[in-house]
């Protein structure tokens, strides 16, 4: 972090330097007339000064390191998820009916069985005892299809 700020400060100190420096080092003796015989040297000296001041603003954010490459995000691709047909359950338990996937039967035979949302897991009682099962309106709301 102090390295940082030090950079920063450092930069700063010199880019108000050369300004200030640019703008008196331009300063002509008044002729006899009144008027400045070097406008345009002036001008010249601020517009480069301005100039110096942005170069070093942009040498500032990339924080002196040259070799990182811009970051490019790519967008990440999109699973079939497809929920097997054999894993398919419905029935009528003590809360009413029920319709899902049976949760072991999934984690065997889904292609992406990682990417299934544990919090659409729920525990049912069927006719064979109490199963998990991932519900089927829960799955679909997650990208998954029936298969």
């Amino acid at each position: 972090m102090f390295r940082t700020f030090s950079k920063t400060l450092t930069a700063g100190v010199l880019a108000i330097t050369l300004a200030a420096t640019g703008i008196t080092a331009t300063a002509t003796p008044a002729s006899a007339n009144g008027h400045r015989n070097n406008q345009g040297a002036e001008a010249a000296a601020i517009f480069g000064g301005l100039l110096l001041l942005y170069g070093l603003s942009q040498a500032g954010r990339n924080n002196g390191n040259r070799h990182n490459p811009p970051v490019i995000h790519q967008p990440q691709p999109t699973y079939h998820r497809i929920a097997p047909a054999r894993c398919h359950i419905q029935g009528h338990g003590y809360y009413g009916n029920y319709s899902g996937y049976l949760r072991r039967c999934m984690q065997n035979h889904a292609q992406q069985a990682h990417l299934l949302p544990s919090n659409c897991l729920r525990q049912v009682q069927t006719q064979r005892g109490q199963r998990q099962i991932y519900g089927a309106r829960c799955l679909a709301n997650h990208g998954w299809s029936h298969g």
